[in-house]
């Protein structure tokens, strides 16, 4: 058995610095690829299909569209392209630089009625929307959004799109495999290791490789807040109107979230908070910024665009 270990770490000791850049490359590729080709891979995730049939974009939400890359003043040369998603908030991905561009994908419920009439079947985890009971009224008047709450939903995105923000995410693995190498190999290195029992490098491996996971976890959670906050206050910043839209966003996000906590019974209390917001599924992580206080920062902003505008 020592054999095939000692061949093992033998190759890995002479070809280490080359299994470094083909993981990090492995790693940075993988998480950029959604990004790289994003259409047909997020149009074939999240595209709307009512009655088995893929639903166009309406001309409604094309002009929706079109008026948010106005108000944002997106060049001309970047290339988008909007399509209808199932989903209850908008979806994105891309590069609007590059020549695969962007997708932004745009709710259905932004129609309003036609998708969220009685007649209408909805299901969400395994269960059947009853829209004539008190939850899926209450649930159906969170997907009704105002014009200018479905702007800063939509501005939202363009923003991220027009960041590139995503080849900084993707880094964030790659930084942190690198970092970890790094350190253990120089730390081995400083307590004479290499010059001792295979099993104890074996478990300072270990514990370098938690260690790393650790730093990795906290790395991307903290830049996740951090862009988040970002977006939110960037898109407020764009008027008044967007601000305001963003505290309406933002209190339907939370108020759809209690219906569903009430229309999923057990499982919903175990998705969503008593305050609407998503319960974390790791304990040591948080992976993106309470709805509240998300609301609350936008909210922040519109009284200080008012209390700017009365003096």
């Amino acid at each position: 058995m020592a054999g095939p270990l000692w061949r093992a770490a033998a190759f890995v000791q002479r070809h280490r610095t080359g299994l470094l850049v083909g993981s990090c490359a492995g790693l940075f590729g993988a998480q950029i690829s959604y990004h790289l080709f994003p259409d047909p891979v997020v149009r074939w995730l999240f595209q709307y299909w009512p009655q088995g049939q893929p639903a166009p974009l309406s001309p409604k939400l094309q002009r929706l569209f079109q008026e948010v890359l106005e108000d944002i003043g997106v060049r001309s040369g970047h290339c988008y392209e909007a399509f209808t998603t199932f989903t209850f908030q908008p979806v994105s991905a891309g590069f609007p630089r590059l020549p695969a561009g962007a997708v932004v994908g745009i709710p259905a419920s932004f129609l309003g009625d036609p998708v969220t009439n009685t007649n209408h079947p909805v299901v969400i985890h395994g269960q059947r929307v009853d829209w004539k009971s008190p939850e899926g009224t209450q649930l159906r008047d969170a997907l009704t959004l105002s014009h200018d709450a479905q702007k800063f939903a939509l501005a939202r995105e363009v923003v991220y799109l027009e960041s590139s923000a995503a080849a900084l995410q993707a880094l964030v693995a790659p930084a942190c495999l690198a970092g970890t190498w790094a350190l253990s190999v120089g730390a081995k290195h400083a307590l004479g290791l290499y010059g001792g029992p295979m099993n104890l490098r074996a478990a300072f491996n270990l514990v370098a490789a938690v260690a790393g996971f650790v730093a990795y976890a906290f790395s991307t959670d903290s830049l996740t807040h951090a862009l988040e906050a970002w977006l939110d206050r960037h898109t407020a910043s764009l008027s008044a109107a967007y601000s305001q839209g963003g505290v309406e966003f933002y209190e339907k996000v939370l108020l759809g979230n209690l219906a569903l906590r009430s229309l999923l019974g057990r499982p919903g209390e175990k998705l969503y908070t008593p305050s609407g917001n998503i319960v974390p599924r790791h304990w040591f992580r948080i992976k993106h910024l309470p709805y509240t206080t998300r609301r609350d920062s936008v909210l922040q902003m519109w009284r200080a665009t008012l209390n700017s505008g009365r003096s």
